[in-house]
């Protein structure tokens, strides 16, 4: 199999480059780089100590070499200047204007990409085990798209996508916001706040029921600055 494969993301003609990295060996990042892991396994990091990059989690990284994983998307802000205009490139489009949702919340999304499909213990990935069951893992398509939002955007509460559930986490690219909680449907009851800084990822916020099925708590984004960040979601095969 061929190694370091790479297929370019495009996110964005003028702002953003994204590369989709697969069958990693000895992978030389010399610039400032957003790393995502969308693989199985974990990446190690030639920066000594040896470091490691574990599945569904990210960070900044440069002059440093991966020496394996199976999957990676390298994400660089290459113009930052007048950077709000991506919502003009090709493939991007008001949320409100491709669904129901409301137009008066300015909501930008980008195309989506199928990055290839992984296996993992859904109880374990969401935190409702302390260890993976190797058997039956389950297998996920992975997607991915970028968001655009505006400071002091509400993003809207939710508790569902579509149906079947994907399981969804989040990577800061640009600006500051936050991922927020809530008791119910209602702004009043928000219990928490995690905030979200370029290269973060944060930890998936689903639960698992009886089934294997993904249920959500009321949740929205909400941008502190213009934003713009990453949805990894993972979609159930079998």
């Amino acid at each position: 199999m061929k190694t370091n494969e790479e297929q370019t993301i495009r996110f964005s003609e003028n702002h953003i480059r994204a590369r989709w990295l697969t069958n990693v060996k000895n992978y030389h990042i010399e610039d400032r780089t957003i790393v995502v892991n969308l693989g199985n396994e974990q990446a190690c990091i030639s920066a000594p100590p040896e470091k490691y990059l574990l599945p569904r989690t990210s960070g900044i990284y440069q002059n440093v070499s991966v020496s394996n994983c199976d999957s990676l998307l390298l994400i660089e802000i290459s113009e930052e200047t007048n950077i709000g205009s991506i919502v003009l490139d090709p493939e991007w489009h008001l949320l409100g204007d491709i669904s129901d949702f409301p137009r008066n919340t300015p909501l930008w999304k980008s195309a989506q990409y199928e990055l290839g499909t992984v296996r993992f213990d859904p109880r374990y990935v969401t935190g409702l085990s302390s260890q993976p069951i190797d058997s039956p893992l389950r297998t996920y398509r992975v997607k991915v798209n970028l968001w655009f939002a505006p400071a002091k955007t509400n993003c809207a509460i939710h508790n569902h996508h579509m149906v079947p559930e994907f399981l969804e986490v989040h990577t800061q690219i640009y600006g500051a916001g936050r991922m927020q909680k809530f008791h119910a449907h209602d702004f009043s009851t928000l219990y928490q706040d995690v905030t979200m800084s370029p290269g973060n990822t944060h930890v998936p916020f689903a639960s698992v029921d009886e089934e294997g099925a993904f249920i959500y708590p009321w949740h929205q984004y909400y941008a502190d600055t213009d934003c713009i960040w990453m949805a990894i979601e993972f979609h159930p095969i079998d």
